[in-house]
């Protein structure tokens, strides 16, 4: 008998699965065998870092995103190298540092220290199944997943890292937001609806001016919360000190009054949110379900708002639509959107009313952004079997800290993750790119920590 090698399966190639990756090549230091899933052909990129428009920048500054945990300037370096100036250009490094790139330059570098990482462990056998999977059940201590276009596998360890799952259907019947359209069907419109005024609106809309689209836009939101930028240069997050209220209201009060102290002395509130970022998870855990779905129901918006900022740049772009008229901004909730000929008319009701009011559009497309699919086959068989189960507030499943999935019954599910955004109704803030490649590490170290023992004899061949 001889100790077969650790199986991981990473269900998924975006960004969080080659993060995932990344960090158990780094941390698992004995061989093993590396199964990675992914149905398009580009690893790295998802959702996020894709084929959209190359013109689309990051809303993270060079000098904070890294693939690599414990190595912040990561990206930072390996963008600085692409302009081939050599290592002595202090002053142009550290501009670089507070730039924002294009999403698709990132896209490229997480490809690269992915398959780098792969080519620096020699023991480490990879396998890409270019798939989806389309269910995965615990058999003892190993699961056994299946594909729509591939044969059965089975793994000691699942890292669910599908983030947002597969495109589905928009449920407003509207466009989704990158819809590969000809560029004469967005030039030659007239009017375009956009539901949601998050990043994804800013997107579209700046999209749309780059492809020729001169109309009216109206932006339909239901608080009207329009991003705000990012400071004019990078800041130092500045101490809020939050207590540890179990109170919603109480929170919230004392970040509106640290970031009014902090305008007080010169200093952005954009420090005093970068601060509470650090402690939100644990913050977030602290609330009573009760208060978490409080603030889910009022604070979001504005949260997101100031969380989620915009390069200054983009940011007096997307003001310059709205001063000068281009865009509106109409507070309200759309019903019901469906073809009407060659355009949409939705059926929207205005804020503060019960009136359902039409509008008839050239173009409409659905901003209002992605969120984990939980009815996809995949998380239905695991949720089935007891495996998993979804969070108090259905945004993803119940997971700890490091990504360890939390079975019906209670305890964690051994063997099976879910990272990144699939825990963020369980962690809050867990869709960014540091938060991200801090969970995969966490995840990486306590598998590295398996006991051999954990792992399965296979007997040898005669």
């Amino acid at each position: 008998m001889r100790k077969a090698p650790l199986t991981v399966c990473v269900v998924g190639g975006g960004f969080t699965g080659a993060a995932a990756s990344i960090a158990c090549l780094a941390r698992i230091d004995r061989p093993f065998r590396l199964i990675v899933v992914e149905p398009s052909a580009s690893l790295g990129r998802g959702v996020a870092y894709g084929a959209h428009h190359p013109l689309h920048l990051l809303n993270v500054r060079t000098r904070d995103l890294s693939v690599r945990a414990g190595q912040p300037g990561d990206f930072l370096n390996w963008a600085f190298r692409q302009l081939d100036q050599g290592e002595n250009h202090a002053g142009l490094h550290d501009g670089l540092a507070h730039t924002f790139l294009p999403r698709q330059l990132f896209g490229e570098y997480v490809r690269e220290r992915f398959f780098e990482a792969v080519e620096g462990r020699g023991d480490v056998e990879l396998q890409i199944v270019n798939a989806v999977a389309t269910s995965c059940v615990k058999e003892g201590n190993r699961f056994t997943l299946c594909f729509d276009r591939a044969e059965t596998l089975q793994a000691d360890v699942v890292l669910l890292a599908t983030a947002y799952g597969l495109h589905a259907s928009i449920p407003t019947g509207a466009l989704a937001p990158f819809d590969a359209l000809p560029p004469e069907r967005i030039s030659g419109a007239k009017t375009m609806a956009l539901i949601g005024s998050g990043l994804t609106m800013v997107d579209v809309l700046l999209g749309a001016r780059r492809d020729g689209f001169q109309g009216k836009v109206t932006v339909i939101s239901k608080r009207g919360q329009l991003p705000r930028p990012h400071a004019s240069k990078g800041v130092v997050p500045r101490e809020s000190g939050l207590s540890r209220s179990k109170r919603l209201s109480s929170l919230t009060t004392a970040v509106a009054i640290a970031c009014a102290a902090a305008e007080a002395h010169r200093t952005p509130w954009q420090a005093v949110i970068n601060s509470v970022r650090s402690s939100l998870q644990d913050i977030w855990q602290g609330l009573p379900v009760e208060e978490q779905a409080r603030f889910l129901r009022h604070v979001r918006p504005l949260w997101d708002a100031h969380r989620h900022r915009l390069p200054l740049e983009v940011h007096g772009r997307l003001q310059a639509e709205f001063n000068e008229g281009r865009a509106v901004l109409l507070r309200g909730q759309v019903t019901k959107a469906e073809r009407d000929g060659d355009g949409f008319r939705l059926m929207l009701r205005p804020r503060g009313s019960q009136r359902v009011e039409a509008l008839t559009v050239d173009r409409a497309f659905d901003c209002t952004g992605h969120r984990p699919d939980l009815n996809s086959p995949l998380i239905q068989s695991l949720v089935a079997q007891g495996a998993a189960r979804p969070d108090a507030h259905r945004l993803g499943l119940a997971v700890e800290p490091n990504g360890q999935v939390l079975s019906k019954s209670g305890p964690p599910t051994r063997g099976l993750f879910a990272l990144g955004p699939l825990g963020q109704g369980s962690l809050w803030e867990i869709t960014a790119v540091p938060e991200i490649v801090r969970q995969c590490d966490a995840a990486a170290q306590s598998l590295a920590a398996l006991e051999p023992s954990a792992e399965r004899e296979v007997e040898l061949s005669s």
